[in-house]
């Protein structure tokens, strides 16, 4: 430590002169002692490691360096090699892309590119990238899937990859399954590398999902997100069926083990949902969630709908993870898998459970992503703000809005009605719980008789299969008097006859 800096670097260019790789090494690793992250003093000792022939060994200290100088190409060509020498294809052909993005005009990187690319099926001739994010399962549900969906039938000559920074996934077994319908790659590194500088790939190797939000790190206004990506979402699930299926051992398994609860594949199952903040609080404690406390519901005015359920024969299940809320029924055909779920393969028989189920009843949350991927029909309740549900087989009710004590148009919401005078967002796009209460604006859950005719209405439909069979008089009319501008419009899921009949003053 009594040898400067400057007599460090004086003797790096000596040694360099000398082809002495071995002291340049010495003399780099002093500097970085004092300096460890400078990008500089991290080059000199590549140099010297590519001087000694062992430039690739040294994965960690390679990504340490596009870290520190990520416009360098010459950190990505690096990466390149050193994973190519592990066989890691797919991390070469990431690192190829990104060292394309820097200098598209490098011919040597695009040949490298061409012929990996080639190497893995001659189709290819480009790749496109994006990350996922699974500890959440709306976002999870509702990305590889519906891309997936949309490209049935579909045979270009590009490879998806889609990079997941390794977490725990909000349920595991629903993402094993995604990964059979898409190229996903577990690398924390080229994740947080994306999300900490997202325009150093360039749009020729960005894959962009239907409902994108990470498009939001690219400059896509919220806003545009939300609009483009629910009207995908609509021509998708309308127009195209589910591709996802969970193998038949699988199934004949979980079966299996949901014979224990009384749970048979002759049953008549529904399943529930009924979103609370609890979860979220739990599981990301050092993040504020309460933005979306207003699409929490009291699961107390679920009692009667769950109890007629049961009186016809159902069995009805409460699926989730983690809540503060439970459901006073004493009937064996009711399990609460949120509240007491089992000890062994609780995801797994969440997704079977979603997949068989004759529908689910959910609220506006992640789960009704899950219930989207198997076209499984479903009721939404207690929905806010008032949005058309993407899904194939589907009716909605949702929550009244009062603004300063007086009941609120939802007709004049979905025209685009303003906060307020000043405040000019839409109320439809005003997704804050802050936004909504700091404006005078209070939505009200759906009552106990509200959820009771909605799911009567919603099982009869079910028993009759006629999802798409003949509007009712008020639905007509309702849909008729959406505006063009109203982005959920498309969707063939309306609001439930029982409560546009109870209400048809708020629907002028």
């Amino acid at each position: 430590m009594e040898i400067t800096i400057k007599s460090l670097l004086e003797n790096i260019t000596i040694f360099e002169q000398q082809g002495d790789f071995e002291n340049c090494l010495v003399a780099a690793n002093q500097l970085l002692l004092r300096d460890p992250n400078n990008a500089e003093y991290l080059l000199y000792k590549l140099q010297a490691l590519d001087g000694l022939g062992r430039v690739t060994s040294d994965l960690q200290l390679l990504q340490h360096y596009a870290n520190m100088r990520s416009t360098d190409i010459t950190a990505f060509l690096l990466l390149y090699k050193a994973h190519m020498a592990l066989n890691n294809t797919a991390d070469a052909i990431i690192a190829l892309a990104f060292a394309s993005s820097i200098d598209p005009e490098d011919i040597e990187c695009q040949n490298l590119l061409t012929n990996l690319l080639a190497e893995v099926d001659p189709k290819y001739k480009t790749v496109k990238l994006n990350v996922l994010t699974v500890n959440r399962i709306g976002h999870l549900a509702c990305e590889i899937e519906p891309w997936a969906r949309s490209r049935v039938g579909i045979d270009d000559d590009c490879l998806y990859l889609f990079i997941c920074n390794g977490q725990a996934a909000a349920n595991d077994s629903l993402f094993t399954l995604l990964k059979n319908y898409a190229h996903v790659i577990e690398s924390p590194f080229w994740c947080q590398l994306y999300l900490s500088r997202p325009l150093l790939l360039v749009d020729d190797y960005f894959a962009q999902f239907p409902y994108d939000l990470h498009s939001q790190l690219r400059g896509v206004s919220a806003f545009d997100i939300n609009i483009k990506g629910h009207k995908n979402l609509i021509d998708i699930y309308n127009k195209s069926p589910s591709i996802v299926e969970i193998p038949p051992d699988d199934i004949t398994a979980g079966w299996e083990m949901l014979a224990p609860y009384r749970l048979y594949p002759e049953d008549k199952i529904v399943c529930l949902h009924v979103r609370d903040s609890y979860y979220l609080q739990k599981n990301m404690p050092g993040q504020n969630y309460s933005h979306h406390d207003y699409r929490d519901a009291d699961i107390a005015t679920y009692k009667k709908s769950v109890q007629t359920l049961i009186d016809k024969g159902y069995k009805v299940i409460r699926i989730g993870c983690d809540t503060n809320q439970v459901l006073d029924i004493g009937s064996q055909n009711y399990l609460d898998f949120c509240a007491s779920p089992p000890k062994e393969n609780a995801d797994f028989l969440e997704v079977l459970l979603m997949s068989v189920c004759q529908f689910f009843i959910g609220t506006t949350s992640g789960p009704l992503g899950t219930a989207a991927i198997f076209d499984t029909p479903t009721l939404v309740v207690n929905a806010a703000p008032i949005e058309q549900p993407y899904l194939r087989h589907s009716r909605f009710i949702p929550k009244r809005l009062f603004h300063e004590g007086l009941e609120v148009n939802l007709m004049d919401v979905c025209r685009g009605k303003s906060l307020s005078q000043d405040n000019l967002k839409p109320i439809l796009l005003s997704l804050f719980h802050s936004e909504i209460t700091n404006n005078n604006y209070e939505y009200q859950d759906n009552t106990e008789d509200d959820i009771y005719s909605a799911v009567i209405e919603f099982e009869n439909r079910v028993q009759r299969r006629d999802f798409n069979a003949e509007l009712t008089e008020s639905q007509k009319s309702y849909r008729d008097r959406l505006p063009n501008s109203f982005h959920f419009k498309g969707s063939n899921s309306l609001i439930c006859d029982s409560f546009l009949t109870q209400y048809p003053e708020i629907f002028k």
